[in-house]
């Protein structure tokens, strides 16, 4: 449902003053944040994801290499060969690439023997062998790197060594910090899966980190149905998960499937450990497991990703929530909150329901925002009573599936699955004859002001002060500029380059930039997509006031999360550059935030996915560092399944383009037919 302003009631614009003050200061109302109401028929997408759906699959393995694991011999007087072995289980069934990063890669040589003994390479003992020292492009980030591709390797066990020459008076490093990381893929129709057991990631609590092995030969690329497979019983002989915390402690956690120390029932398949959590911020996890397939070929694989901790600064208190009306259809929710920590806005949300004319509880409609306690330690959202008299619900009332998110990264610190709510006097005798709203408006009709309250301006007064639309040009994470401005027309380029911010950051910083145009529409690669979903969600902007087209269309955006999250997060914290951690981009922090998204707001986005040319002859990718880690189709940081969102417009799919620039076909965003289709179809 578009949210057309223009048509909201003279009573719910603002005076005259207030508009002259937001024209002269479009900053002071571009933030203001919106209270929202989902429908009861569609506010299925707006439940917590369970736990175990949320989590990682992965078909290679990623290892570090550490010279504390080194050994080291005589070269001659001066100078010594330090040496790390890794033996590496293959069960691939196609060409694979093996690649080594490091910020010294240049040092190191690479020596690989083949399950038969026989040397695939040696780059110490035949320079003519060397590997080129290049970029390794993953998702839109590069690391320095070599690679060398398997041909038709067959499955076993390999020996993978590297050695470095080093003056013999130096000391071999001690120190846990990896040198690199060495790379390779396996069979895609065995993959490793792992996940959090408990949604409220909060500080000192209970959770799990849990792994196990399933057959996706007949599921590749169907997320739904891989997550509901059951685990491969007895295929895993080894299994430990290496923890990081925020201060950069780490600890190494055997996993079991013994029913003890976090393991919930043992011989299940499920191998499990309780994770620390004491610290504030974000945790890298790396799983690692080595197995024996049912048909006898023995495997290994990692999943490495990002888990946050968050201080619960709220608890959910057993008092009754209340009703207070502010008008004849609007009403304020008061949930009783005691507050343990710091007092900062926090993201609520619930589901009102009442009582049907049988006596049975029905729901009314789902409700969310941001907001902030008031002086009574109470948060309070906004909420038209009309929704009550929709659906014909009396007293008493009741809010289901109450919770708090945090507004940064909107990780769940509370939850509770039933409420009483009060409601006044004049509520409760106007809802025994189903009379609540005294309007002259069908009680059955869903109107704008239901969905999104008050509207802090019009656009209809607004635009015959000053017209000043623009369509917003936004790159994505970590990114320079992408878009053209010759390719568009009327268009304003947004300029945060190469910066990690939450999607909640990257939406303030797009909100402070648009802030001095009356209407705009956005054209967004990757997750800049997301952050224009976000604000248009959350908080009254120019999107809200934008006409004649689309408000939000987006190119390569991974609303659901991209396996990439966690491994750049740790190569790139051994080379010292990258963007660092990222939560919303999980699969796990994306799902969390997708629960906050209207499904009125995701009809308004319009995306479309790529991916490579592939061609039967050849082994094909956007780039062979990502190709390890996200499953076919996708466009080098996006799989074709991440990049859906339920309830948006998906305008296709198309293949020959990838993510960004230097992958092997051309950026997605340089394709001149879809950027001239945008452009016309644009809200401004």
């Amino acid at each position: 449902m578009k949210i057309n302003l223009k048509k909201l009631p003279v009573s719910q614009l603002l005076t005259a003053s207030a508009i002259a003050l937001a024209l002269a200061s479009p900053s002071a109302i571009a933030a203001q944040a919106k209270h929202v109401t989902v429908a009861p028929e569609n506010m299925k997408e707006q439940n917590l994801a369970s736990p175990n759906s949320k989590g990682l699959f992965s078909h290679s393995t990623m290892l570090a290499v550490n010279s504390a694991d080194a050994s080291q011999k005589s070269l001659n007087a001066t100078t010594n060969i330090q040496q790390v072995d890794h033996t590496i289980y293959f069960d691939g069934k196609e060409n694979t690439p093996l690649i080594f990063m490091g910020p010294n890669s240049e040092q190191w040589q690479m020596t690989v023997v083949d399950p038969s003994g026989k040397e695939l390479l040696n780059e110490a003992k035949n320079p003519q062998s060397r590997l080129n020292v290049e970029p390794i492009s993953m998702g839109q980030q590069s690391f320095k790197g070599k690679q060398f591709v398997m041909p038709k390797a067959a499955a076993g066990k390999f020996k993978v060594s590297l050695s470095r020459k080093q003056a013999n008076n130096q000391q071999i490093s001690t120190s846990s910090k990896a040198e690199g990381f060495l790379m390779f893929k396996g069979d895609p129709a065995y993959k490793l899966y792992s996940y959090l057991d408990n949604n409220l990631t909060v500080q000192n609590s209970n959770v799990n980190i849990v792994a196990y092995i399933v057959d996706a030969q007949k599921d590749r690329g169907n997320r739904q149905k891989m997550t509901q497979k059951k685990p491969l019983q007895s295929s895993m002989s080894r299994a430990f998960a290496t923890i990081t915390s925020p201060s950069k402690k780490q600890v190494t956690l055997q996993l079991r499937d013994d029913g003890l120390n976090g393991d919930k029932l043992a011989g299940d398949g499920l191998f499990s450990a309780k994770v620390p959590t004491s610290e504030v911020g974000v945790y890298t996890s790396q799983v690692q497991v080595e197995g024996i397939r049912p048909d006898g070929i023995r495997f290994s694989r990692t999943a490495t990703d990002l888990y946050p901790i968050e201080q619960a600064d709220y608890r959910l208190t057993k008092s009754a929530a209340s009703m207070k009306l502010t008008t004849d259809t609007k009403a304020l929710v008061s949930v009783p909150v005691e507050i343990l920590g710091k007092s900062e806005p926090i993201y609520m949300a619930a589901e009102v329901w009442g009582t049907n004319k049988r006596g049975q509880l029905q729901s009314a409609a789902w409700i969310g925002g941001v907001v902030s306690p008031n002086k009574g330690s109470n948060l309070e959202l906004s909420f038209d009573t009309r929704w009550l008299t929709r659906s014909k619900l009396n007293a008493p009332y009741s809010l289901k599936s109450l919770r708090l998110q945090t507004v940064n990264n909107n990780v769940p610190i509370a939850e509770m699955d039933n409420m009483t709510l009060k409601a006044p006097a004049l509520l409760v005798t106007a809802s025994k004859s189903n009379v609540v709203s005294q309007t002259n408006v069908d009680p059955l009709k869903i109107t704008n002001d239901m969905l999104v309250g008050n509207a802090p301006i019009s656009s209809g007064i607004t635009l015959q002060a000053t017209a000043n639309p623009k369509l917003l040009l936004v790159h994505g994470y970590c990114s320079g500029n992408v878009w053209s401005a010759s390719n568009f027309t009327n268009a304003a380029v947004f300029q945060d380059y190469n910066q990690n911010r939450s999607h909640e950051a990257f939406a303030q910083q797009v909100i402070n930039f648009g802030a001095p145009y009356t209407s705009y529409g956005i054209v967004a690669h990757s997750q800049g997509g997301a952050a224009a979903l976000h604000m248009y969600s959350r908080y009254w902007t120019g999107l809200d006031y934008a006409t004649g087209g689309r408000i939000i269309q987006s190119v390569g955006t991974p609303y659901r999360g991209t396996s990439l999250a966690g491994s750049l997060a740790v190569i790139g914290d051994i080379f010292g550059i990258g963007c660092g951690t990222n939560t919303d981009l999980t699969y796990s922090g994306a799902a969390n935030w997708l629960a906050t998204i209207p499904s009125w707001a995701r009809a308004e986005v319009d995306y479309y996915t790529t991916s490579f040319t592939d061609k039967w002859w050849r082994y094909d990718y956007c780039h062979l560092g990502s190709d390890l880690l996200l499953d076919d189709p996708e466009d080098g940081t996006t799989e074709k399944w991440a990049g859906q969102l339920s309830g948006g417009v998906n305008k296709g799919h198309k293949t020959g383009w990838c993510h960004t620039t230097g992958m092997r076909d051309a950026a997605q965003y340089y394709d001149s037919s879809r950027n001239s289709s945008m452009n016309s179809r644009a809200a401004r």
